[in-house]
């Protein structure tokens, strides 16, 4: 069984999540598997993940659905149903991890605590330059190179490993770098699967319960970091998830009614 599952929300794209699958093969935490959620089932991505699967040395799960809308939330449930591992850390398939990424998130892991961190916004060019190398072999993603590339969110990338994490109830999880303890995902049924809107389904709400069933938050942003890959923003309005939001923690269900429990 192993230590870590690591569970990668994919939408088509599979230039960067090669390369997330590159950078894993140089994590210092050798003892993890991996999880890719697809919201999508295209056979370009089917065929691209069998190849992937005789790449890489260590597990990768692949798990699809029928692109019918945005439904991130359901993706992610079926991971973290078939997660094998105690500890479950997310990223998105646009973010390319640090090498000590697994490991900052397995050591500061703990009962009752969502470890989380940030990530490095990089520039349009530094981002088609790589992606242009792509089946070459990754360069090493670092601080001077971010800052060389003026890229955004610079102080996200500073490795600085001494630095005392803080544990905290204020708002702080993104969807795109945060860990936790399966049962304590289980404990309010995982992600609510009624958000069929980009944002707060994956993150906000998923927070705010969490809150409720007792979960502090320990921030490890200068551990856990990643590299998130240009791309245009396509998100729709979230008002809609918004007023859902506002009635849900008005009615106060911690345990959401579509969440993760129906894939167990």
């Amino acid at each position: 069984m192993p230590k870590i599952s690591l569970i990668v929300a994919v939408y088509k794209n599979t230039p960067v999540l090669g390369l997330i699958l590159q950078a894993l093969d140089g994590s210092s935490f050798r003892d993890f598997e991996v999880i890719v959620a697809e919201d999508n089932d295209g056979a370009a991505m089917q065929e691209f993940m069998a190849d992937q699967k005789l790449r890489h040395s260590f597990v990768i799960k692949h798990f699809w659905q029928p692109d019918a809308g945005f439904r991130k939330a359901r993706a992610l449930n079926r991971a973290v149903a078939a997660a094998e591992a105690e500890l479950l850390v997310f990223i998105d398939g646009d973010c390319v991890p640090h090498r000590h990424f697994l490991q900052a998130h397995y050591q500061n892991r703990a009962p009752k605590i969502a470890c989380y961190g940030r990530r490095v916004m990089l520039s349009e060019r530094i981002s088609k330059e790589i992606l242009a190398n792509a089946t070459a072999q990754l360069p090493k993603l670092n601080f001077w190179q971010a800052v060389r590339s003026r890229s955004q969110r610079l102080d996200s990338g500073l490795y600085w490993p001494f630095m005392p994490p803080k544990t905290q109830t204020t708002t702080a999880i993104w969807g795109c770098n945060w860990s936790i303890h399966k049962q304590d995902l289980l404990a309010v049924n995982g992600f609510d699967e009624d958000y069929v809107k980009p944002g707060i389904g994956e993150d906000t709400d998923i927070e705010w319960r969490l809150f409720r069933e007792g979960i502090r938050l320990k921030k490890i942003k200068f551990q856990a970091i990643q590299y998130h890959f240009y791309h245009l923003e396509n998100y729709a309005s979230t008002q809609e998830n918004e007023d859902l939001m506002h009635q849900k923690v008005a009615a106060g269900k911690v345990f959401c009614e579509r969440g993760v429990q129906q894939y167990l």
